[in-house]
Order: C-alpha cells, then structure tokens, then sequence
C-alpha cells in the first residue's frame, strides 16, 4: 500500500490473486437453507457493474451518495463501486423516518439516494424536503410481485447490468470516503468523516485488519455480524477487516438469539460481536444439549453486563473480551488483549502505546474509582492523525480534542468511565443524553421534535430510565400539552409510529403540567430522571400496545 493506492487497486488486487476465494456468505433466509456466496473476484465484477451504472448518474470524486439497505451483497458492492469511482457514501439506520431521516440526507449534500424497496414509504413522506437528490435508485431484491418502481425512480438491478469493464476515474485522496452520523443527543446527529488518505491511502483500514488477525491468531477464522453494515462496529470491526485480510465473512439480515448458536454450527464461525443486551437475549434461549458444542474462540464485546459474562462463557465453552472503541475516537482503543488477570467487566487497558485517563468536567485528571469523562492522550506530532472532523460543524471538531489543566492535549470520547488502581478502565455511561437501546443509540433531540410537531403538544422531554429488572435505557418521555388540550398515551404513541423509527418509541410516558428548568431555560433532565417510572406513568408494555417493525 502507498499513499497513491485507491481502494480500486485494491479490490482489483485480490481478484487477481485470490479471486477464487470466498470472502462473503449471505444467509438470505436460514430456516429455508437459502445462502449466497461471494469471491473477491465476484466482489470485484460486481461492484464494477454498479459503479459503471452509477457512474453514469454522475458519481464521482466528491459526490455523496445515501445509502439506506438492509444487511446484503447490495449494500457491499454499493460501498466498494462508491469508492472505485472516489465518491463517497452516507450510511443511514434502516428505521429512520421523519425529520431524522431528513436531516441526515440533506445536511449529507448527497445528490443520489440507493434505497431497499421496502423503505420507499420513509423516502416518499420526505421527498419534498430533499432538494439535492437528484436520482433515487431502488434495491429490488426480494420485493413483492405486485411492488411497482415509483415514477422517476431506477432499478438497482437493472444498474447491475451494466458492463464489468474495470474502472478508471479521477481520484482526490483529500475527499470524504464515507460519513456515520452519530445518534445525536442534545442537538442534530453528528457525521463523523472518513477521508480517503486515512482510510485506504492512509491505511486506517488495514492497521483495523491487522489487529483482527493478530487477535484472532492462527488460520481457518470465520467471521460472523448480524449487526446492521450501517454501523460501525459491523462494518469497521468484521466486514471489511474480513475482506483485507481474506478472512471469510458469514452475513445475516439481523439478529436471532434463537438461532445464533446454529448459525455459529453451520458455518463454523469463529469469531463475533456482542453489544447491549445480545447477550441475555442469547443466555434466556432455553438450554441444548449442544450448547457448547462450536467453534468460537473469541467474541468480541461492548458494555456486556459484567454478571452475565461468565455464566455466559461457561454455557457455550466461549471466550468474552470486553473492548471499548468509538467511530469518533480517533484510532484509540481499549482492550484486554495480551494482558493477564484481566478483571471481569473490564473494557482493558490503552493499545498500541497509548495513554488513557479519566477526566472531570474541569479538565482535572480523577484518581482510581473515580467516574468521569474518559480521555485519550494526544501526542502534538499525531494530532492530525488523531483529528476527528464532524461534517459541517467546525465547533464539534475543534472542542474533539483540546488542552487539559496538565498542559496536554486529551481526546474527549463522551463516556463516562472509571480507572482501577491496577490501571483497568470500566464502562459506566455515555455522558451525554443518548438512550442505548438493545444496540441502538437514540437521540433524545429526534424523539422530542417528532413529539413537539403535534399539534397538541407544548413541549417535551425524552430521556433514558432503567426500571427495575432491565439492564438496558428505554425510552421514557414526559410530555406538556398546550392548554385545554388532552391527549390519550395511545393517541401519541400511534402519532409517533408513523414517524420515527420503532426502537426510538417511547416506553414510557408521563404527562406533566411543565418541565424543570434552569435558569438559561434548558430542561433539567436528571430530576426528570430521578423521578422515574411511577404509578402514574403509562407502560405501552403493560398495556399490551404493540410498535410495528
């Protein structure tokens, strides 16, 4: 690799010299025995094929491209014919709807929109709010017979019967790659920005592969995601540090506690990713006989409770290694890895030569046991290797990293942390109001906009409560109405459901006469918080109400 490569010589590379290999499986539908298989050099052809198609809609360097697609092969040869024509690609969360979904597309400047045809509905209630998009190009795959393309719109497959022919276009190694949006938490979601001289060029990417090998050690690894390619942990973690180091990697649509370990069985997976509340889905499945009958020598996990791990590990004869990484977090890592006596529940310990500590809301380092924000050191010679850019927001990007009171320079996560006196770091909390819901990062701000839209309501406040007996946020909301006015907990929740995604309807909800507020009118949500789940607080789950997926 050299700083000339595009990801076109590399994708070119590995069909010529391991193009017979397998790099992708595909379980379209596990019940029915249906999968697909995909070489390098099919990945190859393929995305060839799409980004001669795309080409002709005027991808090219510095043009954005939504993409809003199930877990599939589509997804991938979108992604690698963007970067062979130097484009770059906005991933957005499958079940966005509304304003979010709206934002996001259009702060993006995309000017084409790849979308599965079963969220057309979503794209169709927004549309004339997204000037910029100029084409809309519809995954077909699985669709319904009676399913008609809508006027205007283009076929993802009949672009896939464009010519192979290798592609040659103009390449500008400072221009975005790809853009993740952060959930958003007290205002609009964030885009974290890749550039291609950090991703490929700068080879961000194959340092994610090499540590993927060296973890997993040894030859035959198979590696697993049914988490969405829309986040990071899927994509950056297991996707395409599979495919860089010629890694095989077994896809799913979603996940499915109940045939997880059968997946694991039938394609003899090696490895996976635990976040949130995978785990105890997965250890509530009544017990088999076989349980601990496979080959996975290392899962990989995020925030698991620290109670379920070896219950966990003795069940099904595995291995849990907790691990702390952030798509914003400039390359810094933690990790339990080539390390000894690892305390269970520990995220680990800074890698690669690395310095982490905990931080006060003064800039003051905290001693052990200590919860605060967690920080990364940055060296002055890295600091534009360890810059984190936020599209469109100079602000964020500047207040990423800065000065602390020791005189150095500390790399904010948003995480709230704490450090033992052996030098092991642990979860505690994002610092910030996103509600983590079984995986999903939900923004408060999102929630509240859909809500304060209706034309009953005052105001509103979303945050995250944990009732007793659930480890994981739901989403709560206490909501003031204007006045005079009434409103059913039904009457919302139907208002919300045609608006926002699934996961980010409310649980909970309270109506109140006014929010708490401070003295510079910002809601007060701890006392909010404090006060939790009631007797008079609505449970959509108590009363049997149902949230269409």
């Amino acid at each position: 690799m050299t700083a000339t490569t595009t990801f076109n010589d590399v994708v070119k590379n590995k069909a010529e010299t391991v193009g017979d290999k397998v790099f992708l499986t595909y379980i379209r539908d596990f019940d029915k025995g249906l999968d697909e298989k995909y070489t390098y050099r099919d990945m190859h052809l393929y995305s060839n094929r799409l980004a001669n198609g795309l080409s002709k809609f005027g991808l090219k360097a510095g043009v954005g491209l939504s993409l809003m697609e199930v877990n599939s092969p589509e997804f991938l040869f979108t992604l690698f014919a963007t970067w062979k024509l130097g484009g770059y690609v906005v991933l957005i969360n499958t079940a966005l709807k509304g304003v979010t979904l709206q934002y996001i597309i259009d702060h993006s400047d995309s000017k084409i929109l790849v979308i599965h045809w079963s969220m057309i509905d979503a794209y169709l209630d927004i549309k004339e709010d997204l000037p910029k998009i100029k084409h809309v190009i519809v995954e077909m795959n699985e669709a319904p017979e009676d399913f008609k393309l809508p006027d205007g719109m283009i076929s993802f497959q009949e672009l896939m019967q464009s010519p192979e022919d290798d592609i040659e276009a103009k390449f500008d190694f400072e221009e975005k790659s790809y853009l993740m949006y952060t959930s958003g938490t007290t205002g609009p979601p964030k885009a974290t920005t890749f550039f291609y001289n950090k991703t490929i060029a700068g080879n961000a990417l194959q340092t994610a592969a090499g540590l993927v090998r060296l973890f997993l050690g040894g030859e035959d690894n198979v590696m697993f995601t049914c988490l969405p390619l829309f986040h990071g942990n899927a994509l950056q973690i297991t996707t395409l540090p599979g495919y860089f180091t010629e890694t095989p990697v077994v896809i799913s649509k979603r996940f499915s506690a109940s045939r997880h370990w059968d997946i694991c069985r039938k394609y003899n997976v090696t490895t996976f990713n635990l976040l949130g509340a995978m785990p105890q889905f997965i250890l509530k499945q009544p017990e088999r006989p076989n349980d601990a009958e496979n080959k996975v020598k290392l899962i990989v996990s995020a925030a698991c409770p620290k109670e379920l791990v070896i219950p966990f590990e003795k069940r099904f004869n595995v291995e849990i290694k907790e691990f702390y990484g952030a798509v914003d977090g400039g390359g810094y890592i933690l990790g339990p890895f080539f390390q000894k006596n690892v305390p269970v529940g520990s995220m680990g310990k800074p890698l690669g030569g690395t310095k982490a500590g905990i931080m006060d809301e003064k800039g003051n380092l905290l001693g052990p046991d200590e919860v605060g924000e967690l920080v990364f050191l940055v060296n002055r010679g890295e600091i534009e290797m360890r810059k984190v850019t936020y599209y469109k927001d100079k602000t964020s990007t500047e207040d990423k990293i800065r000065e602390a009171n020791d005189g150095n320079l500390w790399l904010h996560t948003g995480d709230l942390a704490t450090m033992d006196a052996d030098g092991w770091f642990y979860f505690v909390d994002r610092k910030k109001d996103s509600i983590r819901r079984r995986g999903e990062n939900i923004s408060p701000w999102s929630v509240e906009r859909v809500i304060n839209q209706h034309e009953k309501v005052l105001e509103s406040a979303a945050y995250a409560v944990q009732p007793e007996g659930i480890v994981e946020d739901e989403v709560m909301v206490s909501v003031v109405l204007k006045p005079g006015e009434s409103m059913t907990p039904e009457e919302l929740l139907d208002y919300c459901q045609d608006k926002m995604a699934y996961f980010m309807v409310p649980r909970f909800i309270n109506f109140i006469d006014a929010l708490p507020k401070s003295e510079v009118h910002r809601t007060l949500k701890q006392i909010l918080k404090d006060k939790g789940v009631t007797e008079t607080t609505y449970d959509r789950e108590a009363a049997g109400y149902e949230v269409k997926k």
